[in-house]
């Protein structure tokens, strides 16, 4: 099924502090908020990452949270709503975080999900 995924990283964060757990708690705690509001889900998995920097040449200690979501395409949620419902969790998410530089990219992707048996 071809449907979206969504990436948001978050830039800047203290590694001493954040963990891929707290992370995932902000991120929950916005979503079930927006779920409350709307009845749509807006579920993530959370990935830490390292900047390289190549002026640099080295890993220079610069974390990145990255957090992807897919849209589940069997759901009646259209593109724009799911759209709408997932920006308000980063908002949320983000202004939990102290507002930190992050962006976001948005992908197409061919989805194939199998049931368990």
């Amino acid at each position: 099924m071809v449907t979206q995924n969504y990436s948001i990283s978050f830039f800047g964060l203290d590694p001493q502090y954040y963990t891929n757990a707290i992370i995932g708690d902000i991120w929950n705690t916005a979503a079930v908020k927006v779920y409350q509001e709307t009845g749509i889900s807006i579920i993530g998995e959370v990935h830490e990452r390292y900047l390289v920097n190549p002026d640099v040449g080295e890993l220079n200690g610069s974390i990145i949270f990255m957090i992807e979501s897919k849209r589940v395409p069997d759901e009646t949620v259209s593109d724009v709503d799911y759209w709408n419902a997932y920006t308000i969790v980063v908002e949320e998410a983000r202004g939990m975080l102290g507002n930190p530089s992050m962006s976001i990219t948005v992908e197409t992707v061919n989805l194939t999900y199998f049931e368990k048996i």
